[in-house]
């Protein structure tokens, strides 16, 4: 395992079990996934995908789920991908026949038991964690590789609650749109919004 899969699992797991938030943002990422994006490892970083789309291309794509929550939640998407839910907790995001990504809202405690299975999904080769109103909201993005697929897992936490998104990126362009999403998504905004008034 490289370096930055032990740290992020490191991290991963005392944010889980401990709801040990970071002050600051924490961003790593190895050699051969820069090599896999087309960019320089020296230079990359996730906050560079944080440049608004042209409004033509992507869009805030509503979510709800009336039968985990109140509130509507909102991913930042491709307009060319189109979003549904299908089970209460479950919605997927899809490109004509092809689902994009798999949007799942859970329970901390619930997700906690899962993170076995998650880690032995393959090695993450970046990550990065936004503390976006510490202590309630945070948010993690993790490229896990998995034999020659690349997925996205970006994990927001609001409280005891936690929007889970795997994200298929096959290819490099792929790839981009993946992370931007992730960038730029922030489902918990109208709930951050509220606690602030």
């Amino acid at each position: 395992m490289n370096d930055v899969n032990n740290f992020f699992h490191e991290q991963l797991l005392r944010w889980a079990q401990d709801s040990a938030a970071h002050e600051n943002a924490l961003e790593a990422s190895a050699p051969h996934f820069c090599e896999k994006l087309g960019v320089d490892p020296n230079t990359f970083g996730f906050k560079s995908y944080a440049q608004p789309g042209d409004a033509t291309e992507w869009s805030q794509v509503p979510f709800e789920f009336p039968e985990m929550l109140d509130g509507t939640m909102y991913l930042y998407l491709p307009t060319r991908w189109s979003g549904s839910v299908k089970q209460k907790n479950l919605a997927q995001v899809q490109e004509g026949q092809r689902v994009r990504q798999t949007i799942v809202i859970a329970s901390k405690e619930d997700w906690r038991s899962t993170l076995p299975q998650f880690n032995e999904s393959g090695e993450v080769s970046a990550f990065a964690y936004y503390p976006i109103q510490p202590p309630y909201y945070d948010q993690w993005i993790a490229c896990v590789e998995q034999q020659d697929k690349i997925w996205i897992f970006s994990f927001y936490g609001a409280g005891d609650w936690i929007l889970i998104t795997k994200g298929d990126a096959g290819g490099r362009n792929t790839l981009g749109l993946q992370i931007t999403s992730s960038v730029h998504s922030s489902p918990w905004y109208s709930w951050i919004a509220s606690s602030q008034e």
